[in-house]
C-alpha cells in the first residue's frame, strides 16, 4: 500500500468510527516521506554453532578444526568456499538438493554482492555466561553480569536519541508474543507476534470488516475509540491513543496478496519469495511497514531453535532427501532474510535497504569439541552479522585459532569484539547518533571502538 492509499484510508477509518485524524497520527510527517535509517535487530536464540555456519576450508586451522570437531566437522568438499581459508555452510546458499558448486542463492549471493558482513569472535568479553536466560538477558538490556535493569538498549536508545522522526504509529516494532527485552521500559513501542492478528479479542462480530447492508454497522476495531470519550485523565488519553492505533493499523492488509482470497494484499517486490513461515511471515509484515515510510526508527525479530544439544545435522549437499537440522533452519532464516532485502532494494519507490540495517547476533556460541549425542554444548565467542545497502560486506576481526592455548578456557572459541562495539557503531555511523552519548545506552562500554562494518 502506497502512503498516498493509507492515508486516504485512514481518513475513511476516522470518519466511520469518529475517529479524529490528529494528536497521536501524525498525517503531516508521513505525507512528506520521512527517509529516516532503520535498524532491524536479529536475534538467534538458542545459541546458534557459529563454526558450523562459518567453518575453515583450507589453511593452519583446518586440522585443528577436523582434530577437534570429528565427526561434526563438515567435509571441505562440502562447504561453500569464500575467500582466503573459509568456507559456509552449504544450506545458507543453496537448498538440500544443491550441489556446492551451483549458482549462490540468498544469504551468500549477498555476501558475494557486498551487501552481507559476518564478524568473528563476537560476544561478551566482559562477562563469561553460559545460561541462555541470563546470556540472553544480559544482551538485550545492553548490560553485560547486569539483568536487573529497568529499560532494554533500545528503549534507552530511543529515550536519548534527538531528531527522530515523529511516527505515523511508533517508532519500534517488536515481533514477538510478548514485549521484548530491549525495547523494555518503552511504553510506545508496539508488539505483535504478526501484524494481520494486531487486534482485540472478545466482541461478537467481525473485528476487521464493516458490513456495508446493515445501517451503522462497522467493524469491531472501530467500536474502541467511544469507550474513551470520557474525561481527559491520563487513563482515557492512554486508551484513546491505543484506540487510534488500532484503528489505523488494521487498515493495512498484511496478508500476502491472492488475487481472489487477499486481492488487497500485500505485493513483495524485487522478485523477493517469502517462506511461508512464522520468519517469512514477519519479516514480509516488516518490509510492509518500512515501505509506508511512517517514522519506525527500530524493529527487533526472534528467530530459535539453536540449541543443537543433540542431532544438530551434518549437510549432505546434491543429497535432496538429506536430513539436517541445522541445515533446514539456516536455510529458513537465509532465505527470509534475502527475501527481506531483495523486497526493499527492488521497490519502486527506490532502494529501501539503503537507509535499512540489519544486524544479527546470537548469545553465545557452542563448544568447539562435539558432545556424544552428535550436538554441541554451550560455548562462547561466536559470530554476528550485517546486512544492508550501507554494510562493508565480507569477513571481519580475527579468528582467534582452534590450538588448545587459543581456545577459551581450553574448549571454546574466544570472543575479542564485544557485541555492543557493532550495535554502537550502527547507532553512530548509520543513525546519527552521538558517539559521545553511548554511554547511556550501553553503561560501562567504555571507549568506542568502530569495527568497519557501517558505512557513514
Amino acid at each position: 500500500m502506497k502512503r498516498r492509499t493509507f492515508l486516504k484510508g485512514c481518513g475513511a477509518a476516522a470518519g466511520v468510527g469518529m475517529l479524529p485524524v490528529s494528536g497521536w497520527f501524525n498525517p503531516f510527517a508521513f505525507g512528506a516521506g520521512l527517509q529516516n535509517d532503520v535498524l532491524v535487530y536479529c536475534f538467534l536464540r538458542g545459541g546458534i554453532d557459529g563454526l558450523h555456519l562459518l567453518a575453515p576450508i583450507s589453511g593452519p586451522e583446518r586440522f585443528p578444526y577436523e582434530d577437534k570437531r570429528q565427526n561434526m566437522a563438515i567435509p571441505a568438499g562440502r562447504l561453500r568456499p569464500l575467500e582466503g581459508h573459509w568456507g559456509l555452510h552449504p544450506r545458507i546458499g543453496g537448498a538440500a538438493g544443491d550441489p556446492v558448486g551451483t549458482v549462490p542463492k540468498w544469504l551468500h549471493e549477498l555476501y558475494n554482492q557486498q551487501r552481507l558482513a559476518i564478524i568473528q569472535a563476537a560476544g561478551m568479553p566482559t562477562v563469561v555466561n553460559r545460561s541462555h536466560f541470563d546470556a540472553q538477558a544480559f544482551m538485550d538490556l545492553g548490560t553485560p553480569g547486569n539483568k536487573s535493569g529497568s529499560q532494554g538498549w533500545l528503549a534507552r536508545y530511543l529515550a536519548s536519541a534527538t531528531g527522530l522522526p515523529e511516527p505515523l504509529l511508533s517508532s519500534a516494532f517488536g515481533f514477538a508474543s510478548v514485549q521484548p527485552l530491549p525495547l523494555f521500559g518503552n511504553d510506545s513501542a508496539f508488539t505483535l507476534n504478526s501484524a494481520q492478528e494486531f487486534r482485540v479479542d472478545g466482541f461478537h462480530w467481525s473485528w476487521n470488516n464493516t458490513n456495508p447492508d446493515i445501517a451503522g454497522h462497522a467493524g469491531a476495531h472501530h467500536q474502541l475509540f467511544p469507550l474513551w470519550l470520557g474525561a481527559q485523565s491520563d487513563l482515557v488519553q492512554a486508551g484513546r491513543l491505543a484506540a487510534e492505533a488500532l484503528a489505523y493499523l488494521r487498515e493495512i492488509d498484511f496478508r500476502l496478496f491472492h488475487p481472489d482470497n487477499a486481492p488487497t494484499g500485500y505485493q513483495p517486490e524485487g522478485g523477493a519469495q517469502y517462506p511461508d513461515t512464522g520468519l517469512g511471515t514477519q519479516l514480509r509484515n516488516l518490509a510492509q511497514l518500512i515501505k509506508l515510510d511512517a517514522g519506525l526508527v527500530a524493529a527487533t525479530v526472534d528467530f530459535g531453535g539453536w540449541d543443537t544439544h543433540d542431532g544438530q545435522g551434518m549437510p549432505d549437499p546434491g543429497n535432496p532427501n538429506h536430513f539436517d537440522y541445522f541445515g533446514n533452519r539456516i536455510e529458513e532464516f537465509s532465505r527470509a532474510l534475502h527475501a527481506f532485502y531483495s523486497d526493499l532494494a527492488g521497490s519502486v519507490q527506490g532502494d529501501f535497504m539503503q537507509r535499512v540495517n540489519v544486524v544479527v547476533l546470537s548469545e553465545f556460541g557452542r563448544r568447539v569439541r562435539p558432545n556424544a549425542s552428535s550436538g554441541t554444548d554451550h560455548g562462547y565467542g561466536n559470530v554476528m552479522m550485517a546486512l544492508g545497502g550501507r554494510v562493508n560486506g565480507g569477513l571481519h576481526g580475527q579468528f582467534p585459532g582452534l590450538d588448545d592455548l587459543a581456545l577459551f578456557q581450553g574448549q571454546d572459541l574466544d570472543a575479542d569484539i564485544d557485541y555492543r562495539q557493532i550495535l554502537s557503531e550502527l547507532l553512530v555511523r548509520r543513525l546519527g547518533f552521538s558517539a559521545s552519548g553511548l554511554e547511556s545506552v550501553f553503561p560501562g562500554l567504555g571507549s568506542y571502538q568502530p569495527v568497519g562494518i557501517f558505512q557513514s
